[in-house]
């Protein structure tokens, strides 16, 4: 064996042991229990002690679900019949009860600065008032879709006057947001309507003038008057001529007369049932009736199509215009909100039982220390 190797040995019997087994661990607890157990007595009076000084808080709290804003108020459709809004609706609830406009609403309502007694004359200070009031105000999704608001106060009333304020805050928040829609939405209707009545004008104009230029005012029932007119008055024409004729070829003078007269009438007639659209002020004007047939069709059915539309827009703008002005709340409490009577903060027990816990680790750990401390020769240890 070498002079080195020599060296190593001398050198790693010299260093202190520094590992702890069980039974070192137990032995060094029980040199210190007692001053664990002092350190402990100590810590857990003195935090009764705070605890005592400590004011006592109270929560108020609800339970709270977003009204359905596009509910179809006479049912129409099914689907979207429910009186709860979706998760979107509650996602919008909790950015608005966690919004400025309400933080610096309740600050100033209840003057939250005094009655936290921080100084707000700087921004700083209105800073602190902020924090310290959303510290005691709290707003969360439960795992039932609703939406749990709380609040703490040192006096069990204003703790619930203060939730009852927010909740109502927050329902007008909801309400402003969603109205400048609404009030959009009202404007479209209305000019769609408006659109709609003025087109609804312009062919009623043209359409009057097509009747009077053509005469067609009915375009079914005049069609077939119109036929059956015409057919008659052919048919009447051809028999009188034929008789004519007859009474012609045997000279009978009074019969002549009267069938001229008959047949010179019933050419007239078909005359102006034949006669251009431009040259008759008649209403049995066949050739008018049928340049004028299409045209007005045309624009009777554009007035059938524009009053069902004005009808249904009506329909919708209606519904939609109750809805708007609806006075009742955008925010359905399930339960109202109640006076507490039992503190929520501080729980002493639990602080003081933290305490004891907390002081025995740092005890026992210390004493580990210690008792490891003792081990090592800090005089050799910085010599080297």
């Amino acid at each position: 064996m070498d002079s080195n190797q020599q060296m190593d040995k001398s050198s790693l019997s010299n260093q202190p042991d520094l590992s702890f087994n069980l039974l070192d661990l137990l032995a060094s607890l029980w040199r210190w229990k007692k001053q664990i157990l002092i350190l402990m007595a100590a810590v857990s009076l003195g935090t009764v002690v705070i605890s005592l000084f400590l004011p006592n808080y109270y929560t108020a709290s609800c339970t709270f679900v977003p009204a359905n804003e596009d509910k179809d108020l006479f049912g129409k459709d099914s689907k979207n019949n429910s009186m709860y809004g979706d998760e979107e609706a509650v996602d919008r609830a909790i950015i608005f009860a966690n919004s400025a406009p309400m933080v610096d609403y309740m600050v100033k309502e209840f003057k939250l600065s005094e009655r936290y007694a921080i100084n707000a004359s700087t921004p700083k200070g209105e800073s602190r008032v902020s924090k310290r009031f959303l510290k005691l105000y709290n707003v969360k999704k439960n795992d039932h879709g609703g939406i749990e608001i709380s609040m703490q106060d040192k006096d069990p009333q204003m703790a619930a006057k203060m939730l009852n304020a927010a909740i109502a805050k927050l329902d007008a928040l909801y309400k402003q947001a969603t109205q400048p829609n609404k009030d959009l939405m009202m404007k479209t209707y209305e000019a769609a309507l408006d659109n709609k009545r003025k087109e609804l004008k312009d062919i009623g104009d043209s359409l009057f003038l097509l009747r009077r230029k053509y005469a067609v005012y009915d375009v079914k029932t005049q069609g077939e008057l119109l036929s059956t007119l015409l057919m008659d008055t052919e048919s009447q024409l051809a028999e009188n001529s034929a008789k004519l004729e007859a009474f012609r070829k045997i000279g009978r003078a009074d019969s002549i007369a009267n069938l001229s007269a008959k047949v010179q009438g019933l050419n007239k007639k078909l005359e102006i049932l034949n006669s251009k659209s431009d040259s008759v002020n008649s209403s049995i004007s066949v050739n008018a009736y049928n340049e004028g047939r299409e045209l007005i069709m045309y624009y009777d059915a554009q007035t059938v199509s524009i009053n069902i539309d004005i009808a249904e827009i009506l329909q919708e703008y209606t519904r939609f215009k109750a809805q708007a002005s609806s006075t009742t709340s955008s925010i359905i409490t399930l339960e109202p909100v109640q006076i507490p009577k039992i503190k929520s903060y501080p729980v002493r027990s639990i602080m003081v039982l933290a305490a004891a816990f907390l002081s025995l680790m740092i005890g026992i750990i210390g004493a580990l220390v210690i008792d490891l401390n003792k081990r090592i020769d800090w005089k050799e240890v910085l010599n080297k």
